[in-house]
């Protein structure tokens, strides 16, 4: 039996290819689905009285270019209807699939993101967690290093505090220093003017006792002289 294809079921029967592909689907028309030269499958219709009256088609002309080969045994409508169904039936569930798939692959992908994102922070605290020991020792570290800073600084501050003292000590010293050099300075002028004026004091009575020695050398030289040279050396007598 030749068969022909949805469009021209549909120009025959002034429908559209949609409205003969669902005849197909309910059973209103029986037909088989063929690959074309083209690779994709397409459904071959066998004709009807009224789509053979309005095509003008015997029914036992040859097979065609596009048509099926004589079946050996004849094939009950039934059991075309039953396997049309099966495969589209098959068809309907791959694409399903498909579609199931792909909204289920789009619909997981945030949750996936989530679960990824989830994993990673848990992975990182878990990792905090392993460190959390590492880092209570580093900051009692820390805490005994700046607690020592602290000592240290305050040590460094008495000592500040105590050079200042040494400092203000040493300064008052010096100064005291100073007045009592001065003082002594002072005290060694007038030592020195005193041994000056005294120095002075007993030059002249040093001349002084040289004169009366001096003097008295001559009254002691003229009191040895003879009295006859006392005689010829007297000064004559004023007249």
């Amino acid at each position: 039996m030749r068969t022909v294809t949805v469009k021209e079921a549909a120009d025959a029967l002034g429908l559209t290819t949609r409205a003969i592909t669902s005849r197909l689907a309910k059973g209103d028309l029986k037909g088989t689905q063929k690959t074309n030269a083209y690779g994709v499958k397409e459904w071959r219709i066998y004709p009807t009285k009224e789509i053979a009256s309005k095509m003008k088609l015997d029914q036992d002309s040859d097979v065609g270019e596009n048509d099926f080969p004589p079946l050996e045994e004849a094939v009950d409508a039934e059991t075309i209807y039953e396997e049309v169904q099966e495969s589209q039936h098959q068809t309907w569930v791959e694409e399903e699939r498909s579609r199931l798939r792909l909204l289920a692959e789009e619909m997981m992908k945030p949750l996936v993101e989530t679960i990824r994102s989830q994993e990673q922070q848990l992975q990182e605290q878990s990792r905090q967690l392993k460190l959390l020991p590492d880092f209570q020792k580093q900051a009692e570290d820390e805490r005994k290093a700046a607690h020592l800073k602290a000592v240290e600084a305050a040590a460094l501050e008495k000592q500040i505090e105590a050079l200042k003292a040494e400092k203000e000590e040493s300064d008052r010293a010096k100064e005291q220093v100073a007045a009592l050099e001065q003082s002594l300075k002072e005290q060694e002028r007038v030592k020195n003017q005193e041994i000056e004026a005294l120095k002075a004091e007993k030059d002249a009575q040093l001349k002084a006792v040289e004169e009366q020695l001096s003097n008295l050398s001559k009254t002691v030289l003229d009191l040895k002289k003879p009295w006859w040279q006392k005689l010829f050396s007297a000064p004559p007598a004023e007249q």
